[in-house]
């Protein structure tokens, strides 16, 4: 038996398995299934009307088509990252007077999760410099020489790094930048 007609003989017999591993679920949790397991398989998942892939997506306005998928995932417009950012097709820069927290150590860490999303949404990439950080830090009001690096040890899983390789969000770095950009937009416009 020749190796083609093998991979279709196995890829038979596992029809059967897998629609009685799938037919309890309903539809959307099979499609979830179903796309979670090629992306355990390296594979991207198979789009559906509406989804969108990074791969799909090409640049707009200055923001990367990478951030324009993180964007439409997390319901974000352009409109509301606007309130937080100056966009223009060549470059991106954080208008954005001060971080929603209160205290100077979570306004830090806000800081430079800020400053990941611009570069992430700039050039698809989240990796900053930290002197880029320490930068927006002291223009929104928060650096404070004395204590700024104990607070950079506080930023847990959300950025990995260092003051001297650079910085680079994580994904929950990513979401918690959700948070940070929704925090900024005025009630009127969330």
């Amino acid at each position: 038996m020749s190796e083609q007609n093998q991979i279709s003989k196995l890829a038979l017999e596992a029809v059967p398995k897998l629609f009685n591993l799938l037919s309890p679920l309903s539809a959307e949790e099979r499609q979830r299934a179903i796309k979670a397991t090629l992306i355990l398989f390296g594979q991207p998942g198979t789009s559906s009307k509406g989804d969108i892939h990074e791969d799909q997506m090409e640049p707009s306005g200055g923001i990367s088509g990478k951030a324009i998928v993180w964007m439409k995932k997390n319901s974000i417009t352009r409109d509301q990252l606007e309130h937080v950012f100056s966009v223009e097709d060549n470059s991106i820069d954080v208008i954005a007077a001060r971080m929603p927290a209160n205290g100077k150590r979570q306004q830090t860490f806000q800081a430079y999760v800020i400053c990941g999303l611009k570069t992430f949404l700039r050039t698809g990439e989240p990796a900053f410099t930290d002197s880029e950080a320490r930068e927006l830090c002291s223009k929104v009001g928060c650096y404070d020489v004395a204590n700024h690096s104990n607070y950079r040890k506080a930023f847990g899983n959300l950025l990995n790094g260092s003051k001297d390789s650079g910085w680079k969000l994580t994904n929950p770095g990513l979401s918690e930048a959700v948070k940070i950009v929704k925090a900024l937009i005025p009630e009127a416009v969330a």
